[in-house]
């Protein structure tokens, strides 16, 4: 508080507002805002000898300690770019335009393992950001912890030298040698651009909130403490001895200061917050609380063609692995020829490749991005001569694009993290709306590592403090031998975190977006309605292992021409008589090809229709009922899912389902039961569990059908004579007005 109301000029009449109860925000707004000691608010600051103002950017903290240093570091260097891009400033030297600060504790900065990480990847060349001055506070106690039990080194602050960043130690109780350690530290930044630490060796007068006893744990050190003058006094004191300062007139300055906090506190039970401005680039976004609009994600396919041989064409210098020209380049020419088969690494390359010709930045960062998890996207290729690394899509050669500005495609082989690097790509997220900034996690489960991320940051930065972010998490997820590590993304997990109502009569904006996809079209359109929408959202995409070279899972041109869009629920296209339908199959994600195969080796197959929902949170009601409410014979509806049932999709999907079926009806579920771990790590049992969930699906069907059957002739039988002639409906009468009670859905508008 003392540092954002004397040095970043937070209105003081709002931190007492706060103080007392109330919101940092406007009356009106609809943020539920954070802790007082988290508040954040930018400011412009006037010095005397500076010839421009200094622009403050105070972060948002999820207040988990130290959180907020990768996403500060991605946020400054993202930012500083765009600086340079505005400034065309082609000589630009990372850093130049912006100095990103970060203030810890001393506990905290040694024990949590994100300092490690986001201090490793400081002078990484896709993370830099011209070096961080970093302040370690060192109050010598963590909470009530001394500092032999809080690390095993000597300084809080020797964590920074496996990273070869320099320490400058400082006695706080010297303000005059803190300064000169201050522009030790930012000198050594400018010349050198990289990071630096401020070890400030002091004391909290009333322990760890100042409102504490420290004297419970710490005594004999509180004993020395308590019999010491407080800094201020002291430098003050100093200062009227030296000559500098009067009594007079310091003790005019404690009174001005006191009387300007007894006005704030005054003022605080009648002001009402001015909410902080968003940037340029946020403020031709749809500001929080508006409805969002789509826009169209269809690309002219010849234009799709020309971008999809762009993405694996190189100079005839660049030695490719033969490997790699045979299994990725060659497939994919023929294919685009073709117009069909495209896989899940072509449709990803033609979004990015025509995001990129409309001119948006593409960011796409994990571990081993480049080629891939699994040697799918090949988006760098590297010289087998000389390691050159070369990017084709930052080079297309279009007849359309000779003269149009493009994007760039920065491509990033993170560190072996997790935390740190959806911290980091969380910050780039934050501040530029207009680049599409994607994590790929290795395998799915591994996002488990920076849980905090999404819980702090990702699924809840909107609704605390107004801060939207477009990041795109693609999970790689799917039961195929992987074991109980390697095939879950925790889809259970990331839809608890959505705000969407259960019982679906609430209105309620998305706080986030939850999606399966089947297929590379729908992959595609997925990429480009995340940065072609008006409003940004967080997208975690349950992505595909399996599904990357399965025949069945691909897709034609045609699906991602204009006119074309992400369809949130897919009917079954097998289907040809919806009225002959008695069992309802929904599924999200791969399983839908086993079930599909399935269906058609069954002989009662044409009584089943298999719908997939590919958007789970928003939940997809209206599309999702307009496809149930074609299948009006049928009687059986079942959720199948390969994750045990209190994982997956069930939970979440099932009550809101239901309030979409006729009257009466119930839904099943069918999958595996419910188990500690996500999954076997025995194949022969993971596959024995998995043939009979898919067999458990179509059973049953014989008793069904004969149903509909007899339903049939009932029909005809109850029919007067005149009407024999006509052809007999197969609608059963019994069930003919059974979805009466859910014609408020036709009339909806769409949730997306």
């Amino acid at each position: 508080m003392s540092i954002l109301a004397n040095l970043f000029e937070y209105p003081l009449d709002e931190l007492m507002r706060k103080l007392r109860g109330g919101s940092e925000f406007s009356d009106n707004s609809p943020h539920t805002g954070d802790m007082l000691v988290d508040l954040a608010k930018p400011a412009t600051l006037h010095y005397p000898n500076a010839q421009t103002p200094v622009s403050i950017d105070v972060l948002w903290n999820a207040c988990h300690l130290e959180s907020g240093m990768p996403v500060g570091m991605g946020k400054s260097r993202t930012k500083d770019i765009n600086i340079a891009r505005a400034k065309n400033n082609h000589q630009h030297v990372i850093g130049d335009h912006v100095l990103p600060i970060s203030i810890h504790g001393d506990s905290s900065f040694a024990g949590q393992g994100i300092v490690a990480e986001s201090l490793s990847m400081s002078g990484l060349t896709h993370f830099t950001n011209g070096g961080t001055v970093h302040i370690v506070l060192n109050n010598q106690v963590g909470y009530t912890t001394p500092a032999s039990h809080t690390r095993t080194t000597r300084y809080a602050s020797d964590i920074a030298k496996f990273a070869d960043i320099p320490v400058i130690h400082v006695n706080g109780e010297h303000p005059e040698e803190v300064a000169r350690a201050a522009r030790t530290a930012v000198a050594y930044r400018q010349k050198f651009r990289k990071d630096v630490v401020i070890d400030v060796w002091t004391f909290r007068k009333r322990g760890h909130n100042e409102l504490d006893e420290p004297a419970f744990t710490q005594p004999a050190m509180y004993r020395r403490i308590n019999s010491r003058l407080s800094i201020p006094a002291t430098y003050e004191k100093q200062l009227i001895a030296a000559g500098e300062l009067t009594k007079e007139r310091a003790d005019t300055v404690r009174k001005q200061w006191l009387e300007s906090l007894n006005t704030a506190f005054a003022q605080s039970s009648t002001c009402n917050p001015v909410d902080p401005q968003k940037s340029l680039a946020w403020r031709q976004l749809n500001k929080n609380g508006d409805y969002p609009t789509e826009s169209a994600t269809g690309v002219d396919t010849s234009l799709l063609y020309e971008i999809g041989v762009s993405s694996v064409s190189s100079p005839e210098q660049l030695k490719v692995h033969p490997r790699i020209e045979r299994f990725h380049i060659r497939p994919r020419l023929k294919k685009l020829q073709e117009g069909a088969g495209l896989d899940w690494a072509t449709a990803e390359a033609l979004a990015f490749g025509s995001l990129l010709a409309e001119g948006y930045n593409v960011r796409l960062s994990g571990q081993d991005v480049g080629r891939g998890t699994f040697s799918q996207r090949h988006a760098m290729m590297v010289c087998q001569e000389t390691e050159q690394v070369y990017v084709p899509l930052n080079h297309m050669k279009t007849k359309r694009l000779h003269e149009q500005q493009l994007g760039k495609l920065e491509v990033v082989n993170s560190n072996l993290c997790e935390e740190a690097a959806v911290g980091f790509e969380y910050g780039v997220s934050i501040e530029d709306p207009t680049t599409l900034a994607i994590w790929e996690a290795q395998f799915g489960d591994f996002y488990n590592n920076s849980q905090t991320i999404f819980d702090g940051y990702i699924a809840s930065g909107e609704t605390k403090w107004g801060q939207q972010n477009g990041l795109v998490l693609l999970l790689p997820h799917g039961f195929d031998g992987g074991g109980p590590d390697h095939s879950s993304c925790r889809i259970e997990r990331h839809l608890q975190l959505s705000n969407d109502p259960i019982d679906g009569h609430t209105s309620a904006m998305p706080n986030l977006y939850v999606t399966y996809p089947t297929t590379p079209a729908q992959f595609f359109h997925l990429l480009r309605r995340q940065v072609k929408r008006n409003f940004r959202k967080p997208l975690i995409v349950a992505a595909p292992k399996t599904m990357l070279r399965l025949a069945s899972a691909t897709s034609n041109l045609s699906e991602m021409r204009p006119g074309t869009c992400f369809k949130p629920v897919l009917d079954d296209p097998t289907v040809r008589d919806p009225h002959s339908v008695k069992r309802v199959m929904l599924v999200s994600g791969k399983l839908y090809y086993d079930l599909a195969k399935l269906k058609v080796e069954n002989p009662l197959g044409d009584h089943v229709s298999i719908v997939r929902v590919e958007e789970l949170a928003p939940f997809p009601r209206r599309e999702l009922f307009h496809v149930l409410s074609r299948y009006i014979n049928a009687t059986d509806f079942v959720w199948v899912q390969e994750e045990p049932r209190n994982a997956g999709s069930y939970t979440f999907a099932a009550s809101r389902i239901k309030s979409l079926l006729p009257k009466h009806a119930e839904l099943r579920y069918v999958g595996r039961s419910e188990c500690a771990a996500t999954c076997s790590g025995i194949e022969s049992q993971q596959n024995a569990e998995h043939m009979q969930l898919t067999a458990e699906a179509f059973d049953g069907l014989r008793g069904l059908v004969a149903d509909l059957v007899i339903d049939s002739i009932a029909l005809q039988h109850s029919q007067p004579k005149q009407q024999m002639d006509k052809p007999a409906s197969v609608i059963s009468a019994s069930v003919s007005h059974r979805w009466a009670n859910r014609a408020m859905y036709a009339a909806q508008s769409s949730d997306h």
